[in-house]
């Protein structure tokens, strides 16, 4: 809303009201079903969901009637001095500035360039993604089972739509990609449980491979990082995408207190100290309860299983998570301002 998209976009999405975890592996030990609600915590929705489509052209729009110039030109190499960052253009031209944002992905040019290492790992899945109509109405809720292979989770898109992000090994996800519609549609309702009713797969299927890639800076000479280029994990929870935008916040917040100059080595500095540990809690987060699902020792599966059955048992500490997911701190807040209320009574 503060960019001015919001009419935009506000006809191409929808409003997430609640989420579900359902374990649907076969193991010896299983995770009862968690349910979150945005009412338990006196929120409408939890955010809205639109196709990336929309967003970039809903975002390319805003651009071009704003004073932004764009060049549409890949970069071709970095220079980076004690002063500026240059970026040299495959036009033959430079572009120059006393900041660099980079938000080129989790292969990141400009972070190679700026000499920031990064710490990978490869998981043994990819994703599936795709978008399929549904008979049965969705409810604004989203579905993430959780299997042997990782989560299958359903997002709720306009109308009797939703999106879909499966995750599986390699070979499967290429293999039920390769797969006609009507074959495809057919164990897309079947993982789901036909919890959806009839389902209908549409065009434009994708398969992406899986890993975590964790940088070791997120700001160095004149670079600072945000979104992939900052932070790679499995897609579970709903956490990419938003951690991603929190790092934009920070960085113009940033920025903002460093107008003389945003790329400094102080202004970088504070940029990487506010990011750290949003970044670094919910990256490890992801990537542990992942692995907790490839895992088939019992202890991994006892403390999946713990953790989600205190999640559902115990409404104070579901709130607390909630809240932390929509605005990271807000969850403390609340927690401790809930126990000094009841020690007041």
């Amino acid at each position: 809303d503060r960019l001015g998209i919001f009419d935009g976009i506000r006809s191409h999405a929808a409003p997430l009201k609640v989420m579900r975890i359902v374990d649907a592996t076969d193991r010896l030990i299983r995770s009862p079903t968690v349910t979150f609600r945005a009412s338990e915590i006196n929120e409408e929705q939890f955010g809205l969901n639109l196709p990336n489509s929309v967003l970039n052209r809903t975002l390319a729009e805003a651009v071009a009637h704003s004073g932004i110039e764009w060049r549409k030109s890949m970069v071709e190499a970095w220079r980076l001095d004690a002063d500026h960052a240059h970026a040299v253009l495959a036009d033959g031209s430079e572009v120059e500035a006393s900041l660099a944002v980079a938000a080129d992905g989790r292969q990141s040019p400009a972070r190679e360039a700026a000499g920031i290492r990064t710490s990978v790992r490869p998981y043994p899945q990819a994703a599936l993604v795709l978008n399929f109509g549904h008979r049965s109405d969705h409810a604004f809720t989203s579905t993430e089972f959780h299997t042997e292979t990782g989560p299958f989770t359903q997002v709720p898109l306009p109308g009797n739509r939703s999106s879909l992000v499966w995750v599986l090994e390699p070979d499967i996800a290429r293999d039920l990609a390769a797969l006609d519609d009507a074959e495809l549609s057919t164990r897309v309702e079947q993982r789901m449980q036909s919890m959806l009713g009839r389902v209908s797969v549409e065009p434009g299927r994708q398969v992406y491979p899986l890993s975590a890639v964790s940088p070791w800076r997120f700001a160095q000479r004149r670079v600072a990082l945000v979104g992939e280029a900052a932070h790679v994990f499995p897609p579970i929870g709903a956490q990419g995408l938003n951690l991603g935008i929190r790092d934009i916040d920070d960085l113009i917040a940033t920025a903002s207190r460093n107008r003389s100059d945003p790329g400094a080595a102080q202004a970088l500095a504070a940029y990487d100290f506010k990011r750290r540990p949003d970044i670094l809690a919910r990256s490890s987060a992801v990537n542990l309860l992942n692995m907790s699902l490839l895992s088939d020792m019992l202890p991994a599966q006892l403390v999946r299983s713990a953790g989600l059955g205190a999640l559902e048992g115990f409404a104070p500490l579901r709130a607390f998570f909630m809240r932390e997911g929509l605005r990271p701190g807000s969850g403390f807040a609340a927690f401790f301002g809930g126990l000094r209320k009841a020690a007041a009574r």
